[in-house]
């Protein structure tokens, strides 16, 4: 596996964050990694906004908020949390990747993060991508802006594979069940990604122990 992701091409996602510095790790400082991460996350919010200005595809015309839009995208990050389980070597190369930086950084840093990766990438990929794209064909609408999100997240080819598949699983939520609402997929990507933080830093750090013990 570390040979598999020594060779990937520089991908920018908050996942790519630590190979960006230039080390096997990374940047570990939390001040610098939370800076490199925002403008990361954050950048992706500007240039879905931007882009959905230049496409005459607005986002927000995807989302509306509603309780029920809510507790189904809470509930819908059961089954992507089921796949971080399984998927043992894309979760092995988040923790090298990310487990040392994110474990200094505080809980409400997580949270936050989770928060702008969650809203960004939604608003960029489903919220304004796949719509555009739709006018033409909504299958390969489908296909594509859920391959450009795993393109995004090619640290490795099944990290790749795996974020394609979570992709269109977010599509089907935000587009597939009941009217049209991108607040179901902000909300489940959002909150799997703050408790896969939470579980890749104590990954890390209980290896970091074992380590520490042998």
């Amino acid at each position: 596996m570390p040979e598999e992701h020594s060779r990937s091409p520089r991908r920018y996602s908050l996942c790519t964050l630590k190979r960006e510095s230039g080390g096997p790790v990374g940047i570990t400082n939390r001040v610098e990694f939370l800076n490199l991460a925002g403008l990361v996350e954050g950048g992706t919010i500007l240039v879905a906004l931007g882009g959905g200005w230049l496409l005459g595809v607005s986002p927000w015309s995807s989302i509306a908020w509603s309780g029920e839009a809510v507790a189904v995208g809470l509930l819908a990050t059961l089954p992507i949390l089921g796949v971080f389980h399984l998927a043992t070597g894309p979760r092995t190369v988040a923790v090298e990747m990310l487990g040392e930086a994110l474990s200094r950084c505080r809980w409400y840093d997580l949270i936050l993060l989770a928060a702008l990766a969650g809203f960004g990438e939604e608003l960029l990929f489903r919220g304004v991508l796949q719509p555009w794209l739709a006018q033409w064909s909504a299958p390969f609408a489908f296909l594509a802006a859920n391959l450009a999100f795993g393109v995004m997240h090619a640290v490795t080819p099944s990290y790749a594979l795996v974020a394609t598949g979570v992709g269109m699983y977010l599509s089907w939520l935000a587009y597939g069940i009941g009217e049209s609402n991108l607040l179901r997929a902000i909300i489940a990507h959002g909150v799997y990604d703050a408790i896969a933080f939470g579980l890749v830093v104590r990954q890390y750090r209980s290896t970091m122990r074992t380590q520490g013990s042998e």
